[in-house]
């Protein structure tokens, strides 16, 4: 309640603003991008701004929310501070919104307006409508209202577009392209992977493992509790060769990253890296939980384990669309379970699981979601001329 009333006079202001700005005109070739609420370049929202930008002929701006955001932004895109004046007038005034997740500010979207979700994975955990129940009532209001005013989805996947259809609140047209951030995954090759791998500090003998769990909703942190000298000796047992382990934690536990040890040897703390993708295609191997981050990996290929202490516990909050047995990852419990999963990993098995999942899940993947989702918009443009 005390949070509410504080933030009245902020709100009563942006509500001024939108109502102010609503009489201005829109410029058709101006879009707004943002991604998780003013993070910097990145994720499909990022992928779909190097497009734009590389195509020429829009005018392009990227919401912001701190000066590290705002350095990530190449020349040609320009800042705009998240819920600032500024931002109301941009957005009141682009012809184009992509975002990745729900607009839950206010906003007041014209009828010539275009607003593109990209949202932000594939779904293992039950969303929005499906989860509904223990969602806050306020998410749901906003959701409901950023549904009825989105006009396109992009969706990866046949199981997606379901998700999308009837659990989202939306009932617009919905692109099954693949996810535009996975554009560079399903392309990088040797050359990309060595260039990233040396930007990180390692050479292309070093073999990399990627550690990156999802966050509880209770906050605790007894479940990330891995032995990575464990986990090193059994990836060089299998693998060969020495091991580092990454740890990219949840946006939500950044500052807990200190509490989790992770200053061992053989660990480097990437949380505050700002790419993902880029960490996936310099790891050999994923180590994560519940975490949409197995679905983009598995477009490498490569080797992925859960390690997932608190299954029970953690369906109690969401529940899982797919039963995690049903899933193409060996399953683990606990750290020792980890280590001979890892250890006795059958990868003509593997790669026979990751296929047959991707084709009941109806996966696309092909590298050119950012080009065919910048072709819709360009095709938009010319229709209203």
């Amino acid at each position: 309640m005390l949070r509410n009333l504080l933030s009245l006079p902020k709100r009563l202001w942006e509500a001024l603003l939108w109502e102010l700005f609503r009489p201005l005109g829109v410029k058709k070739n101006k879009v707004v991008l943002q991604s998780y609420y003013g993070r910097g370049l990145s994720d499909s929202p990022g992928a779909i701004a190097e497009e734009l930008l590389k195509r020429g002929g829009f005018e392009l701006y990227w919401v912001v929310n701190g000066d590290a955001a705002k350095k990530t932004l190449p020349e040609g895109i320009k800042p705009v501070k998240y819920r600032s004046s500024a931002f109301v007038y941009h957005m009141s005034t682009s012809g184009f919104w992509i975002d990745n997740a729900r607009k839950t500010v206010r906003k007041r979207k014209k009828p010539s307006q275009i607003y593109i979700q990209t949202w932000h994975g594939f779904a293992l955990k039950r969303i929005e409508k499906d989860a509904e129940a223990s969602l806050d009532a306020g998410y749901v209001r906003a959701a409901k209202a950023d549904g009825a005013i989105c006009d396109l989805m992009i969706s990866d996947s046949a199981h997606m577009t379901s998700v999308y259809k009837n659990s989202f609140w939306f009932s617009g047209e919905i692109l099954g392209i693949g996810l535009p951030r996975n554009d560079f995954l399903v392309r990088a090759g040797e050359k990309e992977k060595s260039e990233i791998k040396r930007s990180l500090g390692f050479g292309d003998g070093d073999r990399l493992a990627l550690y990156a769990p999802t966050f509880r909703s209770d906050g605790s942190l007894d479940c990330y509790q891995l032995d990575y000298a464990a986990l090193r000796r059994s990836l060089g047992a299998r693998f060969g060769g020495e091991w580092t382990v990454l740890v990219k934690l949840h946006s939500n536990l950044e500052k807990y990253a200190d509490s989790l040890r992770l200053s061992d040897e053989g660990v480097k703390n990437l949380s505050h890296y700002p790419d993902i993708q880029k960490l996936y295609v310099a790891s050999d191997v994923l180590i994560t939980d519940y975490s949409s981050v197995m679905f983009d990996f598995m477009l490498t290929s490569r080797p992925c384990f859960l390690f997932a202490s608190d299954v029970e516990e953690y369906m109690k909050d969401r529940n899982f669309y797919f039963a995690l047995e049903e899933l193409p990852f060996e399953l683990c419990r606990d750290v020792s379970s980890l280590c001979r999963a890892v250890e006795g990993f059958d990868e003509e098995a593997y790669l026979k699981r990751l296929g047959a999942f991707r084709e009941r899940c109806g996966i696309v993947a092909d590298g050119e979601a950012s080009k065919k989702t910048v072709d819709w918009m360009e095709k938009k443009l010319n229709d209203e001329r």
